[in-house]
């Protein structure tokens, strides 16, 4: 018996790595080789597309390698840590890991202090926050992996007035980008036409064009690059995308002063198949609660008063329910369903224009609800400067540097794209790629491991650091995780 889970064992992983390794290599395929002819990029001016995180972030790395850059938004971007049409997923629970908190910390040195003096919390992922896994609780000790709890509006807010501060960063809020512009030569992007909605230099047909040394596109899942590459006469890139029919149900709330409970947060996660509901209950700015509630397969969690109460009840726990009973209710009940997990594979075009790059959800949205998205958008970022510096030539930014950072872009993406839609496979209805005889096994292999961190902190730990986006899902084959696994297997139990 022994000998036959071993070599089970053996081949799960073995498969495992096999399948990280080919579906990583389908993440970045390589692009064609640069254009000798191309000439290298001024460093005048940089045009950002978008002003949500990616957009904000991306303005803050290349304020540090363009003498001006632009930033535009079609929003009216609040000077306060208020709500805006252009976020609609901002009224839910939003986290930001700790990969990410530190990227934001080098690129805004500060951010963090200045958030927490306006009321966000510094939450230990094991210590303060209580997680009811498939498998059981998760183990509380002090791991020392934070997550940055706030408002999405606050976070927003903190970036955008830091951004916003740099002397050569300039926002625009209220124009529409319509398209790119082409340069003479067509090899080359030279700029953006814009609808501004309120006055501008427009011209007869409405528009103006604003020109540009370099585009950044970070506009958001629903950016119409693809179609701005076709009108100049580039492909549009394939897509890969996969969806688990999953929505969200929000409400604020003030914690009952009586309420007592040995968790500052609490996570009970879905249970996929068969438990296909959720939800959160994290502490925002101003001593209030924000509480989702998260169904997949089409299971959306009700809107209306009763139904979401009801929801909180029938979850596989009552613990949250217990929370919100004698909470006051701060706020109407917000509903989102919008989660699908799209990937523009602009790493695989054969045609790129140069002065061009895109970043953010406007090439990877991932399903909100395992919270990577902010921290997607920063490594999108650190991505961007480093490849900014290694193409800095005497004339300006060597060619080619737009195609190689989209590759570049691709490799740093593959983990958390592999994290998101390897988790939304387990749910029935999920619709995308045929599932591989390596997901099941992959599936397999977490639920040992969930299960066996749920007993052993080392474990623990290390699939935490994962899934703060601090080490890469290899990691979990490493010998500090295939030791105590290949024992909990051999044995039936959990190594402590």
């Amino acid at each position: 018996m022994a000998e036959e889970r071993g070599g089970d064992y053996d081949t799960v992983t073995k498969v495992l790595r096999h399948s990280i390794r080919d579906q990583e290599d389908e993440m970045h395929a390589t692009l064609s080789s640069t254009d000798p002819t191309a000439k290298a990029l001024p460093r005048r001016h940089a045009v950002v597309v978008g002003g949500g995180m990616a957009g904000m972030l991306a303005a803050r790395v290349l304020a540090d390698h363009f003498e001006q850059v632009t930033l535009l938004e079609r929003d009216h971007l609040p000077e306060t840590p208020s709500h805006r049409k252009g976020l609609p997923q901002a009224r839910h629970v939003h986290v930001l890991l700790e990969r990410g908190r530190m990227v934001l910390e080098w690129l805004l040195p500060g951010l963090t202090t200045d958030l927490l003096a306006a009321g966000a919390l510094l939450l230990d992922n094991s210590g303060d926050l209580a997680t009811l896994t498939p498998f059981g609780w998760g183990l509380r000790f002090h791991s020392g992996l934070q997550l940055l709890a706030c408002s999405r509006d606050l976070i927003d807010w903190g970036v955008r007035r830091r951004v916003a501060a740099r002397p050569n960063v300039r926002l625009r809020q209220e124009v529409a980008a319509a398209g790119l512009v082409a340069a003479s030569d067509g090899q080359a992007v030279a700029g953006v036409r814009l609808r501004p909605r309120h006055g501008g230099t427009a011209g007869h047909d409405g528009e103006e064009e604003l020109a540009a040394d370099l585009v950044a596109v970070a506009s958001g899942r629903d950016a119409r690059l693809p179609n701005w590459l076709a009108a100049l006469g580039y492909a549009t890139p394939p897509e890969t995308v996969v969806n688990a029919f999953l929505g969200y149900a929000t409400r604020l709330y003030r914690p009952p002063r009586s309420f007592r409970a040995d968790w500052k947060g609490l996570h009970i996660q879905a249970a996929p198949p068969d438990h296909p509901r959720g939800g959160v209950v994290i502490p925002v700015e101003g001593g209030r609660w924000l509480v989702t509630l998260t169904g997949g397969d089409g299971d959306y969690p009700p809107t209306d008063e009763a139904g979401f109460l009801d929801g909180a009840r029938t979850l596989r726990i009552p613990d949250l329910y217990e929370a919100i009973t004698d909470a006051e209710p701060l706020g109407p009940i917000v509903g989102y369903r919008a989660t699908e997990n799209r990937l523009r594979h602009y790493e695989r075009v054969r045609r790129w224009p140069e002065g061009l790059v895109a970043l953010g959800d406007a090439v990877c949205a991932l399903n909100p609800v395992y919270g990577q998205g902010m921290t997607t958008a920063a490594l999108g970022a650190e991505v961007l400067d480093r490849c900014l510096r290694r193409s800095r030539a005497p004339q300006g930014i060597r060619p080619g540097t737009g195609r190689k950072f989209q590759r570049e872009l691709a490799r740093t993406i593959a983990a958390p794209w592999l994290l998101a839609t390897g988790t939304d496979y387990r749910f029935r209805r999920t619709e995308g790629p045929p599932r591989r005889r390596s997901t099941r096994m992959m599936h397999r292999y977490v639920d040992a491991l969930t299960r066996l961190a749920t007993r052993n902190t080392g474990v623990r730990r290390r699939l935490m650091e994962v899934l703060h986006l601090l080490r890469p899902p290899a990691a979990l084959f490493g010998p500090s995780i295939l030791g105590p696994m290949a024992w909990a297997w051999l044995t039936g139990g959990a190594a402590e």
